[in-house]
């Protein structure tokens, strides 16, 4: 099982900061949340393997350093300078966060531990503050870093807050540094998240398998 300062070490250098390596901050260090940031630097492999240089950026000015929130938070909250990142293939305009609200098809906000969404509907939820909409949401992904067994009860709930985020969503997925046989199948009906299982520093092709679904899904939506 991948440790937490392996996790660290992955985030330091998939992140890439300008200014070298121990440039990024978590506001909270439990391990769940420095999981969800090495999920975060993932997204920015998976950018950089399509030929495009995601830019780091923080709420409030440059990310120096960059930090990673502790909760969930708004879009547009600037109490302290979280970071994110943006980049733009193909003429298109795409943002990666984590630990974002956004608005579900009813109405109720739902946190995303990490996800891709629309470039324009960003900036526009933050210069006039609001939660974004689903229809903004490119992919959103749940992160799961246990010491023990993972809980199904977990992948159940991902499962309905994806669908309240809409049809419209290209990508989900539920990751863990786990496994779990009967949430696997459970995830095998067409719609639902992908299982990210066992998906650490420790295993190469795991983390492609991730890397590669989002740059063919990015493809697939700039290629016209």
């Amino acid at each position: 099982m991948a440790t937490v300062a392996e996790l660290k070490r992955a985030i330091d250098t998939m992140l890439d900061h300008p200014l070298g390596i121990q440039q990024y901050r978590l506001a909270r260090t439990v391990q769940g949340k420095v999981y969800e940031a090495y999920l975060f630097t993932l997204c920015l492999r998976a950018v950089r393997e399509l030929g495009v240089t995601p830019v780091l950026r923080g709420a409030q000015g440059a990310p120096n350093p960059f930090i990673f929130r502790g909760g969930p938070g708004q879009i547009h909250s600037t109490s302290r300078n979280y970071g994110y990142a943006v980049f733009d293939l193909k003429g298109h305009p795409f943002e990666i966060h984590a630990g974002v609200e956004f608005r579900g098809t009813s109405g109720m906000t739902h946190e995303l531990d990490v996800c891709i969404m629309r470039g324009d509907d960003a900036h526009k939820c933050r210069t006039q503050p609001d939660d974004p909409r689903s229809a903004s949401l490119v992919g959103g992904w749940e992160c799961k870093f246990y010491a023990g067994p993972l809980e199904k009860d977990s992948g159940r709930a991902f499962v309905g807050l994806m669908d309240d985020m809409g049809s419209n969503v290209r990508m989900s997925g539920f990751c863990s540094n786990s496994g779990h046989q009967q949430l696997r199948e459970y995830f095998r009906p067409r719609g639902r998240p992908y299982p990210h299982f066992r998906l650490t520093p420790l295993d190469r092709s795991n983390e492609d398998i991730f890397v590669n679904q989002i740059k063919g899904e990015l493809k697939k939506m700039t290629a016209s």
